[in-house]
């Protein structure tokens, strides 16, 4: 087992060792004094998936692994080799074409970036896991970065105590929330959360549900949750937990009239934590998305009493 590996997950927390693995695998040699900057970049919070684009492409990586005196083959070899460096296996027809063709295009640092974008590396490897490492993730803790805060989960990372197995990646068995929250926040419907997706100050592409939701005030999302405009919502449109939408029907209607979902400021913790269970998830709050965010201020995912500013709620 490799130095910090944790046999069950294959979990290292030292950033040393991250560095020599990408330089063993991507520039293929020992990593040198000049590596340290990696190292440092690791411990104050980038990606392992930041590091290795970077890495990718350098003017070492291009200098060593392209030779323009090939000729019309060079292109293609090149991008080969970011297939075996990034990816861990050699290219199809299709992709080898597909970014040959990119690279005399675009350039090659348009086919790293796709590369590192693609659902299969997302699937692979994550914000977190170490291309060429036998499948070894980073797992940053409160020792290992500065940005990590005391529960040892990097703060740039939204939702990051859903995230069992530490892959940088939310699946669907680790998601805690409703199917539709699960679905609105998968904005490039891979079937998990990751990338910008978890990503603490990213804002959801302009298409997507979320991206109408965060910018709506909560009179605006009264109106987006009434799809069929009949001035009620049902609980077949609501799209946080059944629990709250429960708690909300106050008169026991099974639908959510303008003054129950309201503004009302003053509400208890307990009023909110439907389930009892001493933090707020998105699926239990009531208000806009962006309100959410204001109040979950380490970006967990989750409000606490700590966090929770009863004045403020309905605000936004």
């Amino acid at each position: 087992m490799a130095p910090g590996l944790a046999s069950a997950q294959q979990c290292t927390t030292d950033t040393r060792h991250v560095v020599d693995e990408l330089y063993r695998h991507i520039l293929e040699r020992s990593a040198d004094a000049s590596s340290n900057g990696w190292v440092d970049k690791l411990n104050s919070g980038t990606t392992v998936r930041e590091v290795v684009r970077q890495i990718a492409s350098s003017p070492e990586h291009q200098q060593r692994f392209y030779n323009p005196g090939e000729g019309a083959v060079a292109n293609e070899r090149a991008v080969a080799t970011l297939y075996r460096h990034l990816l861990g296996r050699q290219p199809d027809q299709a992709g080898l074409r597909s970014f040959t063709n990119v690279a005399a295009s675009n350039g090659f640092s348009a086919v790293i970036d796709a590369i590192v974008n693609s659902p299969e590396y997302n699937q692979t490897f994550g914000d977190w896991g170490i291309p060429g490492s036998g499948g070894a993730r980073f797992c940053p803790t409160s020792q290992s970065s500065a940005a990590v805060g005391t529960s040892g989960v990097a703060p740039q990372m939204r939702f990051a105590n859903m995230d069992v197995n530490h892959d940088g990646m939310i699946q669907r068995n680790e998601w805690r929330g409703n199917a539709r929250a699960f679905t609105n926040r998968d904005w490039n419907r891979d079937g998990v959360l990751s990338g910008d997706e978890v990503r603490v100050g990213a804002e959801a592409p302009a298409n997507t549900a979320v991206a109408r939701d965060y910018g709506m005030s909560n009179d605006d999302r009264f109106y987006y949750l009434d799809v069929n405009n009949n001035g009620v919502i049902e609980s077949n449109e609501w799209d946080g937990s059944l629990d709250t939408f429960y708690r909300l029907d106050r008169n026991s209607d099974n639908k959510l009239s303008r003054a129950e979902i309201g503004t009302v400021r003053g509400t208890p913790f307990n009023n909110v934590d439907s389930n009892r269970d001493g933090r707020i998830s998105l699926g239990e709050w009531p208000y806009s998305h962006r309100s959410f965010d204001d109040q979950d201020t380490n970006g967990d995912g989750v409000i606490t009493p700590n966090e929770f500013r009863p004045d403020a709620v309905g605000a936004r």
